[in-house]
C-alpha cells in the first residue's frame, strides 16, 4: 500500500502537509511522555549522569523515547541553567542524545511503517478519549503521536514520487553528488528551519528508499551522507535558541553541542570518499541487502554519531576545559543542596538541631534576597532579576523539603521536651520562610504584569511602596538574624514592627484607592500596586511567626 502524489506541484503541497504531520506527531509523543513520565525522565537525567558513561546511556535512552535530540538538549540547557546538573555532566548526555535520535531514521527505513501508523492512530486516539487515569490517557497521546509521525513520513515519501520523472530534479541530484559542500549546507539549512534532524534525516532515508537519489546512476550514499552531516550541525540551533538569556554554564551546553557536531564533521570529511563503502560493509554485516538504500542511509546516520561518541567520550574533561576557554567567564556557583544537614550527627540531637538552625537561617537569607530582587525588578526592569528569583525559589523549595525530612527523621531520636518543642518550632519556621519565598515570586510576576501594561506607579505610590518595603526588610532581616543568634529580645523588638507594617499597608491602600477614584493612575497598575501591598503585608505576618519561634512562643502560631 502506498500514498503517492500525481504531479510535482501537488507533491510539494503534500510534502509540506506530511512534514507538518511528522512534526506534530513528534510534538504529541514528546508532550505525552512529559505528562505521563516527565518527572521520571527528569530524575533519570538528573540521577544517571554521575559518570560520562551513565550520562551517555541516559541521553540515548531518553532521546530514543522522545524521538528528539533537540528536546533532550533543551532539557539539558534548562537543568544546567537551574543548577540541577553541571556543564561537565551534560556532555555525556549530549553524546547519548545524538545516538538516541538515530532510532527514528532506522524505524523509517523499514517499509512497514504505513501498516503500523493507522492502528497506532486508532488505538492512541481511543486511549486518549476514554482513558480516565493519567498514565492511560497520556500513553494514548504517545501512541497517537507515533502513528501520526510515521504516517506523515509515508505521506512525504508519496509526495516525492513525481520527482522521478523530473529532469530538473535529476540535474539537482547530479550536482549534489558532485559537491559535498552543497549537501552539507542543504542539511544545515533545512534542519535549522524545521528544528528537527529526525525530520530531515527521515526525509533523506525516504528519498533513498524510493530511488530518488539513484536517478542518473548517481551513488545515493554520496548524496545522502553530506546532507546527513549537515543535519547533525543544523539540529544544534534548537539548544542555541533555548540558551538565550540563560546562565553561562547553560550557554556552554549549546556551544558544546555545536562544537561536537562541527568537530565531528571536520574529522569525517577527509574520509568522505570511503564512508559509503564503510556504510555498505556495516549494512551487509547486519543483514541489510545491497539494494536497500533506505536502510544504508539510516546506518550512515547511526555510524556517524557512534563514531562521534567514540572519538569524544574518552576526552570529555579536556573537551569541557576547551569549551570553558572558548566561552569564557565565571558565575557564582549555585549551592542547591543543604550545607549543614548531616544525619550522622543524629546521636547528638543538640548539635543536629543547631545544624538545622544554620540551614533554616540560610534559607531565610535567600528569601530576603529574593524579596529585595523582586521589589527592585518592580521598579526597574531586569530580566536577570526574574531568572534569579525563579532559580532561588527552586532552591528554597528544595531546602524546605530537605530540612523537613531531616527534622522528621531527627524526631524519631530520643529528645528532651525542650528539644522536641524546638524541633516543632523549626518545622513551623521552615514552612513560613518557604511561603515568604512564594510571596517574593508573586511580586516578581506582578512586576512582569506591570511591564506588560506599559504603565508605572505614581510618584506618591512609589514613595509609599519604598517606605513599606524598607520596613518589611528591616523586620524580616532582623528576625532572621535573631533566629540565627537565638536572641529572643531582638526578635521581640523586630516583631513590634509587624503592627507598623499592617498599619502602613492599610493606610497606603486607602491612599491608593483615593488616587484611583481621582483617576490619577491606571486601573491595571492600581491592582498590581494593591496586590504588592498585600504580599508585603503577608510577609510581615510570616516573619512575625518566625519571631514567635525564636522567642519560644509557639502557642501564638
Amino acid at each position: 500500500m502506498t500514498l503517492e502524489a500525481t504531479s510535482i506541484w501537488f507533491g510539494i503541497l503534500v510534502l509540506f502537509g506530511g512534514l507538518g504531520m511528522f512534526l506534530y506527531g513528534m510534538i504529541l509523543m514528546n508532550e505525552g511522555l512529559q505528562l505521563a513520565a516527565g518527572d521520571r525522565l527528569r530524575r533519570m537525567l538528573e540521577t544517571f549522569t554521575k559518570t560520562r558513561y551513565r550520562g551517555l546511556a541516559a541521553g540515548a535512552g531518553v532521546t530514543a523515547l522522545i524521538q528528539s535530540s533537540s528536546a533532550t538538549t533543551v532539557m539539558l540547557v534548562g537543568f544546567v541553567n537551574a543548577g540541577l546538573m553541571t556543564f561537565t555532566q551534560s556532555l555525556g548526555v549530549i553524546l547519548g542524545a545524538d545516538i538516541g535520535t538515530t532510532i527514528t531514521a532506522q524505524m523509517v527505513a523499514f517499509n512497514v511503517i504505513l501498516y503500523l501508523s493507522f492502528p497506532c492512530i486508532g488505538i492512541g486516539l481511543l486511549l486518549y478519549m476514554v482513558g480516565n487515569r493519567r498514565v492511560v490517557k497520556y500513553s494514548g497521546e504517545i501512541v497517537l503521536g507515533f502513528g501520526l509521525l510515521f504516517l506523515g513520513m509515508e505521506i512525504m515519501k508519496g509526495a516525492m514520487a513525481p520527482l522521478k520523472s523530473s529532469g530538473v530534479f535529476e540535474s539537482w541530484v547530479s550536482s549534489l553528488g558532485n559537491n559535498w559542500f552543497l549537501g552539507v549546507l542543504l542539511g544545515i539549512i533545512i534542519t535549522s528551519i524545521v528544528q528537527s534532524s529526525s525530520a530531515t534525516t527521515s526525509l533523506v532515508v525516504a528519498m533513498g528508499a524510493t530511488g530518488l537519489l539513484s536517478i542518473g546512476g548517481t551513488d545515493p550514499l554520496s548524496i545522502a551522507i553530506p546532507v546527513i552531516l549537515g543535519c547533525n550541525i543544523g539540529t544544534c540551533i534548537t539548544a542555541w535558541i533555548a540558551s538565550i538569556g540563560t546562565s553561562l554554564p547553560a550557554k556552554r551546553v549549546a556551544w558544546a553541542h555545536y562544537i561536537f557536531k562541527i568537530g565531528g564533521v571536520i574529522i569525517v570529511l577527509p574520509f568522505l570518499a570511503w564512508l559509503p563503502d564503510l556504510v555498505r560493509w556495516v549494512s551487509d554485516a547486519l543483514g541489510t541487502g545491497s539494494d536497500n538504500i533506505g536502510r544504508q542511509i539510516a546506518w550512515a546516520h547511526t555510524i556517524f554519531n557512534v563514531l562521534l561518541t567514540m572519538i569524544f567520550l574518552p576526552f570529555l574533561p579536556q573537551f569541557a576545559a576547551l569549551i570553558k576557554k572558548i566561552k569564557k567567564g565565571t558565575e557564582p556557583e549555585i549551592l542547591r543542596d543543604p550545607l549543614f544537614l548531616d544525619p550522622r550527627i543524629f546521636h547528638s540531637p543538640a548539635v543536629a538541631l543547631e545544624m538545622a538552625r544554620k540551614e533554616i537561617t540560610r534559607m531565610g537569607r535567600i528569601t530576603l534576597d529574593m524579596l529585595r530582587t523582586s521589589l527592585g525588578y518592580l521598579k526597574k526592569l531586569d530580566r536577570g532579576g526574574k531568572k534569579y528569583v525563579l532559580e532561588m525559589e527552586s532552591i528554597v523549595d528544595g531546602l524546605a523539603n530537605s530540612i523537613t525530612e531531616y527534622l522528621s527523621k531527627l524526631s524519631q531520636e530520643p529528645l528532651t521536651n525542650e528539644q522536641s518543642e524546638q524541633l516543632v518550632g523549626f518545622m513551623h519556621a521552615v514552612n513560613d520562610i518557604e511561603r515568604i519565598g512564594d510571596h517574593a515570586e508573586n511580586i516578581m510576576y506582578l512586576a512582569v504584569n506591570k511591564m506588560e501594561s506599559g504603565e508605572g506607579f505614581t510618584e506618591s505610590a512609589a514613595v509609599e511602596l519604598d517606605e513599606l518595603s524598607d520596613t518589611v526588610f528591616e523586620m524580616y532581616g532582623g528576625i532572621v538574624e535573631a533566629f540565627e543568634t537565638q536572641d529572643s529580645d531582638a526578635a521581640g523588638n523586630f516583631q513590634n514592627l509587624e503592627h507598623l507594617v499592617d498599619e502602613m499597608a492599610s493606610r497606603f491602600r486607602d491612599n491608593h484607592l483615593k488616587r484611583l477614584n481621582r483617576g490619577e493612575c491606571n486601573g491595571t497598575v492600581g491592582v498590581i500596586y494593591l496586590d504588592t501591598l498585600s504580599n508585603l503585608e503577608r510577609v510581615g505576618d510570616l516573619a512575625n511567626n518566625v519571631g514567635h519561634v525564636t522567642t519560644g512562643e509557639l502557642q501564638k502560631l
